[in-house]
């Protein structure tokens, strides 16, 4: 058995379907965890905050344009679509936000179990969140004990389909566990079934460095356990600061995959010393101010470390610990264009 989560990036057109299809092409005993159809969770969040119902109908025409659907999957999301519009216009309230935006994983399950369904594929699903969570609207975490006795009691096929990104409280009210949270889901699911994960994205793995900044960004072909846990914290890829967690102290193998091209990173529980990421972040800091992020083994070698703080000076140094070393970025250093371009040069 294998979880495979698919992105929301990669939920777009028909043509991303193929290729999802294509990747998907021998797997077996899968649990395909997915996400919302890129930009649904958006409009889900602007209908409730405007109530606007017509973004409601936009978000339906969405999915039934997308391919052509059986009779009962169009009627079920019709339904959806009149619950929706019901629910859009009611009094705001943190649960009530959370209810809302649960539907954009619930109607792509749908999509994407009668896509593989017409092309061939043994496929099943279950609409209903696997997960038991805390009662921590808009960021809840999943309760493990109980969330494994409910999906020990789950009847999973040879290829199901099943929603990330949210779940009910031990009471059945509907929580979501943050953004990124199809990637928690996913973890979740390996390490209470014991079994391995292919999260399946839009970029080529994770990345030395955001590409759209840096133009020497590469793929890294191994991340430890322990240095993607903190790329997660700092928001590297959009990873959830939870998503890890649940497989800490596990043997599970885990893979981020491009669906586009023929790309991969593995994480893997083998510390490599080495600097592996650079992250644009302004993570936890009131003023906004960006920071980069050096995440890596190599900071615990003081020749690396000494190497990247003689080029930008101590006083641009915010944080540094034996896996991270944060630099402010102000305006003295933008001013400096090659600073940007030398910097994924430092990754040893």
């Amino acid at each position: 058995m294998q979880v495979v989560k698919i992105g929301g990036s990669i939920l777009k057109n028909k043509e991303d379907l193929n290729l999802i299809k294509q990747k998907l092409i021998d797997c077996h005993n899968c649990i395909i965890v997915t996400s919302a159809l890129k930009n649904v969770t958006n409009m889900l969040i602007e209908a409730y905050e405007t109530k606007n119902t017509g973004i409601i109908d936009s978000i339906y025409h969405m999915h039934t344009d997308m391919i052509q659907l059986d009779s009962n999957i169009i009627s079920t999301l019709a339904g959806i679509r009149e619950e929706l519009k019901k629910l859009v216009v009611q009094e705001n309230s943190p649960s009530l936000r959370d209810h809302i935006i649960s539907y954009g994983e619930r109607m792509s399950t749908l999509l994407l179990y009668n896509f593989f369904k017409d092309n061939g594929v043994n496929a099943s699903y279950i609409i209903e969140p696997l997960l038991v969570t805390d009662n921590n609207y808009g960021d809840s975490s999943c309760l493990m004990d109980e969330t494994a006795r409910k999906i020990k009691n789950c009847v999973f096929g040879d290829f199901t389909i099943v929603p990330g990104f949210y779940g009910t409280t031990i009471e059945g009210n509907i929580t979501t566990v943050g953004r990124g949270g199809s990637d928690y889901t996913a973890m979740v699911l390996a390490s209470i079934l014991n079994c391995d994960v292919r999260i399946i994205t839009d970029v080529p793995g994770i990345m030395t460095s955001d590409p759209k900044l840096f133009k020497n960004s590469r793929t890294l072909a191994e991340v430890s356990l322990s240095e993607v846990l903190k790329m997660s914290y700092f928001g590297v890829k959009n990873f959830n600061y939870k998503t890890f967690m649940p497989v800490l102290g596990t043997d599970i193998n885990i893979t981020v995959e491009s669906l586009y091209v023929d790309s991969v990173t593995r994480i893997t529980k083998k510390p490599v010393n080495s600097i592996k990421c650079v992250a644009m972040t302004n993570y936890g800091r009131k003023d906004r101010k960006n920071m980069l992020v050096f995440i890596g083994h190599g900071l615990s070698d003081p020749s690396i470390s000494r190497d990247i703080i003689s080029k930008i000076g101590k006083d641009h140094l915010y944080h540094m610990d034996s896996l991270s070393l944060s630099i402010l970025v102000d305006e003295d250093l933008i001013k400096h264009s090659n600073y940007f371009e030398e910097a994924p040069l430092w990754i040893k």
